[in-house]
C-alpha cells in the first residue's frame, strides 16, 4: 500500500502537536513522511503479540475481537467520552479511516473506564465510522504496556500478525496516522512478496488513496 506524499504532507501541515505524547522511538531509523522524528516501527524481532480477548462492542450486541482483524494492519485506538483530547483527534481517525483501504488496514476503538451511553453519545457525535470494545474496568487496555486513564488518547498500530509495531501516546494527527500504517503494511507486503527492495514493494502495491 502507498499513501500518496501530497497527502500526507498536507496532512503534517495541519497535524496539531501531540501534547506531553510520546511514541515507539528509535534513534537509528528512518524518519517516515508526516511522523515526528524518531517514531517509527518497533522491529520485527522485538514484537509482542497483543492480547487478544474477546470484549462486547459498545452500542451493539456482538462481541469483537482483534483476532478477528488478524491479517490486516489494525489501528487500535484507546479512548473516553471524558477525554478531551480524544475529542479533538477523532475527526483525524475519522478522515484517516476514509483514507485508507478497508482490506489492508483496519480500524478498532478501546472505549475504556466509561459508562457505555457516554461513550455512544460519543460514537453519535462523531459519526464515528468503525467499532469500540467496551472496557469500562479497564481491564483489557491495561494489558498493553503503558495504557490507562493517564495516558489517553493512544493509538497503538499492529502488524498484519497481530504484533505491536507502534505505541503512539498523546494526541495523533491525520499525518502520523496514514503515514504510520503505510508503513506498517508496506513492510508486511515485503515480507509477503519476499522483496528486499522498498521501492519496489511500495510500488508494486500502490492503490492510491480509497475510502474504507
Amino acid at each position: 500500500m502507498r499513501i500518496l506524499p501530497s497527502v500526507i504532507v498536507a496532512a503534517a501541515a495541519l497535524m496539531l502537536s501531540a501534547c506531553g505524547g510520546s511514541g515507539s522511538a528509535s534513534a537509528d531509523c528512518d524518519r517516515i513522511a508526516g511522523v515526528r522524528e524518531g517514531l517509527c516501527p518497533i522491529p520485527v524481532e522485538q514484537r509482542s503479540p497483543a492480547p487478544v480477548d474477546t470484549l462486547p462492542v459498545v452500542g451493539d450486541g456482538d462481541d469483537l475481537s482483534i483476532r478477528d482483524l488478524q491479517g490486516r494492519v489494525v489501528v487500535l485506538n484507546f479512548w473516553a467520552s471524558w477525554c478531551g483530547p480524544c475529542r479533538v483527534e477523532q475527526p483525524d481517525l475519522n478522515e484517516a479511516f476514509a483514507s485508507l483501504p478497508a482490506e489492508e488496514v483496519a480500524f478498532l476503538g478501546v472505549n475504556i473506564e466509561d459508562a457505555e451511553p457516554n461513550a455512544l453519545a460519543h460514537e453519535r457525535e462523531f459519526d464515528m465510522p468503525y467499532p469500540s470494545l467496551f472496557d469500562p474496568a479497564n481491564d483489557y487496555a491495561s494489558r498493553f504496556e503503558g495504557v490507562g486513564p493517564r495516558t489517553i488518547p493512544t493509538t497503538i498500530f499492529l502488524d498484519d500478525q497481530g504484533r505491536v509495531a507502534v505505541r503512539v501516546f498523546g494526541l495523533i494527527g491525520l499525518a502520523e496516522t496514514l503515514g504510520l500504517a503505510d508503513a506498517i503494511a508496506t513492510e508486511s507486503a515485503q515480507a509477503a512478496e519476499g522483496s528486499a527492495d522498498p521501492g519496489s514493494a511500495r510500488e508494486a502495491r500502490a492503490t492510491g488513496v480509497h475510502g474504507g
